[in-house]
């Protein structure tokens, strides 16, 4: 696996996720990273796994909970 691949993501992820689109693919593509390389390549597992914490949101936070009506409406 590329490491370029988990730099593109934290990039992503630091200049802010505006849709729910964006987030949807960031999200597989963490999944994707962690389920390929927990065996091989488990440094960049990890990696991926700790980009996919920072990306948990706050359930209860109002910005969070706008940000989805936003998407629903």
């Amino acid at each position: 696996m590329n490491p370029d691949i988990l730099n593109n993501l934290e990039t992503k992820i630091n200049d802010g996720i505006g849709t729910f689109e964006e987030l949807d693919s960031v999200c597989s593509q963490l999944l994707g990273i962690i389920n390929s390389c927990q065996k091989t390549e488990p440094q960049l597992a990890t990696k991926a796994n700790e980009l996919m914490e920072r990306l948990r949101p706050n359930w209860s936070s109002v910005s969070f909970q706008a940000w989805v009506i936003g998407e629903i409406l």
